[in-house]
Parts: C-alpha cells; structure tokens; sequence
C-alpha cells in the first residue's frame, strides 16, 4: 500500500497538494502517507458503489 500512495502522490497533483498541506501543518512523512492512504481507499469504495470509473478532476476552487 506504501508504494501506491507514493506513486499515485508523485503522479496526481491534487494527492501531492494533500501531502504538502498536511506536512505544512506539522505531521510527519508516515501520518501523511496513512492519511492519504486512507483518502485513496474511501474513494475506490465511492467508485465502487457507484460503479464508477477513476477520473483526475481540473482543480476547482472551493467556497
């Protein structure tokens, strides 16, 4: 699982934005990881249920 977070965080933007933002609020490599690891899975369970296919989405600004 490690080396999927770590791929999919080099790879997709928006996962590397993530990382950064919690490394900037002062959790450490491994929190971060876990955290995004545990993001990546409640999505492949949304694709799942809703019989979904994965899709890099532009960033949107969020109000």
């Amino acid at each position: 699982m490690m080396t999927a977070v770590a791929r999919h965080r080099e790879r997709v933007p928006q996962s590397r934005a993530y990382y950064e933002k919690k490394k900037a609020e002062g959790k450490k490599h491994n929190q971060t990881v876990r955290g995004l690891g545990r993001h990546l899975v409640r999505v492949l369970g949304a694709m799942f249920r809703g019989d979904r296919d994965y899709e890099l989405r532009e960033d949107t600004p969020r109000g």
